[in-house]
Protein backbone atom coordinates (compact mmCIF):
# COMPACT_ATOMS: atom_id res chain seq x y z
CA UNK A 1 0.00 0.00 0.00
CA UNK A 2 1.39 3.38 -0.98
CA UNK A 3 1.73 6.40 1.26
CA UNK A 4 -0.95 8.26 -0.70
CA UNK A 5 -3.40 5.40 -0.24
CA UNK A 6 -2.89 5.46 3.52
CA UNK A 7 -3.67 9.18 3.60
CA UNK A 8 -6.88 8.75 1.62
CA UNK A 9 -8.02 5.81 3.76
CA UNK A 10 -7.55 7.62 7.06
CA UNK A 11 -8.85 11.04 6.03
CA UNK A 12 -12.60 10.33 6.63
CA UNK A 13 -11.91 9.24 10.20
CA UNK A 14 -9.75 12.29 10.75
CA UNK A 15 -12.52 14.52 9.39
CA UNK A 16 -15.16 12.91 11.64
CA UNK A 17 -12.90 13.37 14.67
CA UNK A 18 -12.43 17.07 13.97
CA UNK A 19 -16.14 17.47 13.31
CA UNK A 20 -17.07 15.82 16.60
CA UNK A 21 -14.53 17.85 18.55
CA UNK A 22 -15.92 21.12 17.17
CA UNK A 23 -19.46 20.08 18.05
CA UNK A 24 -18.41 19.12 21.55
CA UNK A 25 -16.49 22.38 21.98
CA UNK A 26 -19.44 24.49 20.81
CA UNK A 27 -21.88 22.79 23.15
CA UNK A 28 -19.46 22.95 26.04
CA UNK A 29 -18.91 26.67 25.57
CA UNK A 30 -22.66 27.31 25.57
CA UNK A 31 -23.04 25.20 28.70
CA UNK A 32 -20.20 26.98 30.51
CA UNK A 33 -21.52 30.40 29.50
CA UNK A 34 -24.98 29.69 30.89
CA UNK A 35 -23.77 28.15 34.15
CA UNK A 36 -21.24 30.87 34.94
CA UNK A 37 -23.81 33.61 34.27
CA UNK A 38 -26.33 31.95 36.58
CA UNK A 39 -23.74 31.70 39.35
CA UNK A 40 -22.53 35.25 38.71
CA UNK A 41 -26.10 36.51 38.90
CA UNK A 42 -26.73 34.76 42.21
CA UNK A 43 -23.46 36.10 43.60
CA UNK A 44 -24.22 39.65 42.52
CA UNK A 45 -27.74 39.51 43.97
CA UNK A 46 -26.43 38.35 47.34
CA UNK A 47 -23.77 41.08 47.50
CA UNK A 48 -25.95 44.01 46.38
CA UNK A 49 -27.34 45.77 49.50
CA UNK A 50 -31.13 46.10 49.41
CA UNK A 51 -31.49 44.43 46.02
CA UNK A 52 -34.89 42.86 45.29
CA UNK A 53 -35.18 40.31 42.51
CA UNK A 54 -38.91 41.03 42.43
CA UNK A 55 -38.65 44.77 41.90
CA UNK A 56 -35.21 45.51 40.45
CA UNK A 57 -34.07 44.85 36.90
CA UNK A 58 -31.49 42.13 36.42
CA UNK A 59 -29.17 44.69 34.84
CA UNK A 60 -29.37 46.96 37.89
CA UNK A 61 -26.69 44.63 39.21
CA UNK A 62 -24.38 46.10 36.58
CA UNK A 63 -24.50 49.66 37.91
CA UNK A 64 -23.91 49.31 41.65
CA UNK A 65 -21.27 47.70 43.86
CA UNK A 66 -21.56 44.45 41.92
CA UNK A 67 -21.04 46.08 38.51
CA UNK A 68 -17.74 44.35 37.78
CA UNK A 69 -19.08 40.89 38.64
CA UNK A 70 -22.29 41.22 36.66
CA UNK A 71 -20.92 43.00 33.60
CA UNK A 72 -18.01 40.59 33.22
CA UNK A 73 -20.30 37.60 33.69
CA UNK A 74 -22.90 38.68 31.13
CA UNK A 75 -20.18 39.66 28.66
CA UNK A 76 -18.60 36.22 29.06
CA UNK A 77 -22.01 34.67 28.48
CA UNK A 78 -22.21 36.52 25.19
CA UNK A 79 -18.73 35.43 24.16
CA UNK A 80 -19.52 31.79 24.93
CA UNK A 81 -22.79 32.00 22.98
CA UNK A 82 -21.09 33.58 19.98
CA UNK A 83 -18.16 31.16 19.90
CA UNK A 84 -20.42 28.21 20.67
CA UNK A 85 -22.63 29.17 17.72
CA UNK A 86 -19.57 29.47 15.47
CA UNK A 87 -18.25 26.02 16.30
CA UNK A 88 -21.67 24.41 16.09
CA UNK A 89 -22.27 26.03 12.71
CA UNK A 90 -18.97 24.64 11.44
CA UNK A 91 -19.78 21.14 12.62
CA UNK A 92 -23.53 20.51 12.50
CA UNK A 93 -24.27 22.88 9.61
CA UNK A 94 -27.30 24.48 11.28
CA UNK A 95 -26.83 27.96 9.93
CA UNK A 96 -30.18 29.46 10.98
CA UNK A 97 -29.94 28.33 14.60
CA UNK A 98 -26.29 29.31 14.85
CA UNK A 99 -26.88 32.77 13.38
CA UNK A 100 -29.73 33.43 15.81
CA UNK A 101 -27.61 32.24 18.73
CA UNK A 102 -24.64 34.35 17.67
CA UNK A 103 -26.81 37.49 17.42
CA UNK A 104 -28.18 36.79 20.89
CA UNK A 105 -24.59 36.44 22.07
CA UNK A 106 -23.72 39.83 20.58
CA UNK A 107 -26.70 41.25 22.46
CA UNK A 108 -25.43 39.76 25.74
CA UNK A 109 -21.96 41.20 25.13
CA UNK A 110 -23.57 44.58 24.50
CA UNK A 111 -25.42 44.35 27.81
CA UNK A 112 -22.07 43.91 29.55
CA UNK A 113 -20.43 46.77 27.64
CA UNK A 114 -23.34 49.18 28.04
CA UNK A 115 -24.71 48.93 31.64
CA UNK A 116 -28.26 49.94 32.56
CA UNK A 117 -27.25 53.58 33.05
CA UNK A 118 -26.10 53.84 29.43
CA UNK A 119 -29.37 54.24 27.55
CA UNK A 120 -30.74 53.60 24.97
CA UNK A 121 -27.95 51.21 23.98
CA UNK A 122 -28.46 49.00 27.00
CA UNK A 123 -32.17 48.44 26.31
CA UNK A 124 -31.49 47.75 22.63
CA UNK A 125 -28.90 45.09 23.38
CA UNK A 126 -31.12 43.60 26.09
CA UNK A 127 -33.97 43.13 23.62
CA UNK A 128 -31.61 41.68 21.01
CA UNK A 129 -30.24 39.17 23.52
CA UNK A 130 -33.67 38.05 24.74
CA UNK A 131 -35.58 37.98 21.46
CA UNK A 132 -32.90 36.28 19.37
CA UNK A 133 -32.20 33.91 22.25
CA UNK A 134 -35.85 32.88 22.20
CA UNK A 135 -35.79 32.38 18.43
CA UNK A 136 -32.56 30.38 18.75
CA UNK A 137 -34.21 28.09 21.28
CA UNK A 138 -37.22 27.52 19.01
CA UNK A 139 -35.07 26.85 15.94
CA UNK A 140 -32.89 24.34 17.77
CA UNK A 141 -35.59 21.67 17.37
CA UNK A 142 -34.09 20.96 13.94
CA UNK A 143 -30.88 19.62 15.43
CA UNK A 144 -32.36 17.90 18.48
CA UNK A 145 -34.43 14.81 19.00
CA UNK A 146 -37.64 14.45 21.05
CA UNK A 147 -38.41 15.14 23.81
CA UNK A 148 -35.60 17.73 24.06
CA UNK A 149 -36.69 19.36 20.80
CA UNK A 150 -40.23 19.86 22.15
CA UNK A 151 -38.96 21.33 25.41
CA UNK A 152 -36.72 23.75 23.51
CA UNK A 153 -39.65 25.03 21.46
CA UNK A 154 -41.77 25.47 24.58
CA UNK A 155 -39.03 27.38 26.41
CA UNK A 156 -38.33 29.63 23.44
CA UNK A 157 -41.99 30.36 22.76
CA UNK A 158 -42.67 31.06 26.43
CA UNK A 159 -39.74 33.49 26.62
CA UNK A 160 -40.89 35.20 23.42
CA UNK A 161 -44.42 35.72 24.72
CA UNK A 162 -43.24 37.04 28.09
CA UNK A 163 -40.77 39.34 26.32
CA UNK A 164 -43.62 41.16 24.57
CA UNK A 165 -45.46 41.45 27.86
CA UNK A 166 -42.28 42.83 29.42
CA UNK A 167 -41.90 45.66 26.87
CA UNK A 168 -43.99 48.19 28.88
CA UNK A 169 -41.74 47.53 31.89
CA UNK A 170 -38.66 48.87 30.10
CA UNK A 171 -37.64 52.33 31.30
CA UNK A 172 -39.53 52.23 34.59
CA UNK A 173 -37.62 54.08 37.33
CA UNK A 174 -35.70 52.25 40.03
CA UNK A 175 -37.99 51.05 42.79
CA UNK A 176 -41.12 51.13 40.60
CA UNK A 177 -43.56 48.45 41.72
CA UNK A 178 -45.94 48.42 38.74
CA UNK A 179 -47.33 44.91 38.41
CA UNK A 180 -48.88 42.69 35.77
CA UNK A 181 -50.32 39.32 36.72
CA UNK A 182 -49.06 40.07 40.20
CA UNK A 183 -45.43 40.43 39.10
CA UNK A 184 -43.24 43.52 39.28
CA UNK A 185 -40.65 44.33 36.62
CA UNK A 186 -37.85 42.28 38.19
CA UNK A 187 -39.91 39.11 38.29
CA UNK A 188 -41.33 39.63 34.82
CA UNK A 189 -37.88 40.17 33.32
CA UNK A 190 -36.65 36.94 34.87
CA UNK A 191 -39.59 35.03 33.41
CA UNK A 192 -38.37 36.24 30.01
CA UNK A 193 -34.68 35.47 30.61
CA UNK A 194 -34.61 32.25 32.63
CA UNK A 195 -36.27 30.02 29.99
CA UNK A 196 -33.50 31.01 27.56
CA UNK A 197 -30.87 30.36 30.21
CA UNK A 198 -32.38 26.95 30.94
CA UNK A 199 -32.41 26.17 27.23
CA UNK A 200 -28.80 27.31 26.74
CA UNK A 201 -27.53 25.07 29.54
CA UNK A 202 -29.62 22.09 28.42
CA UNK A 203 -28.90 22.58 24.70
CA UNK A 204 -25.19 23.01 25.31
CA UNK A 205 -25.08 19.79 27.32
CA UNK A 206 -27.16 17.96 24.71
CA UNK A 207 -24.96 19.06 21.81
CA UNK A 208 -21.72 18.40 23.68
CA UNK A 209 -22.77 14.76 24.06
CA UNK A 210 -24.03 14.39 20.49
CA UNK A 211 -22.04 12.76 17.72
CA UNK A 212 -23.46 14.56 14.71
Amino acid sequence: MSKSEITVTNSPKRFESVRFDMTKLGGTLLYIGGVQWLLGLLLAESWYPGYSSRIDYVSDLGTGPTALIYNMSVFLLGVCMFLGAYFMMKSIKSKVQSVLLSISGIGAMGVGIFPADMQPMHSVFTLVAILFGAFAAISSYKIQSPPISYISVILGAFSLIVSFVFFPYLGLPAGATDTFLGMAKGSMERWAIYPILAWAIGHGSHIARSQV
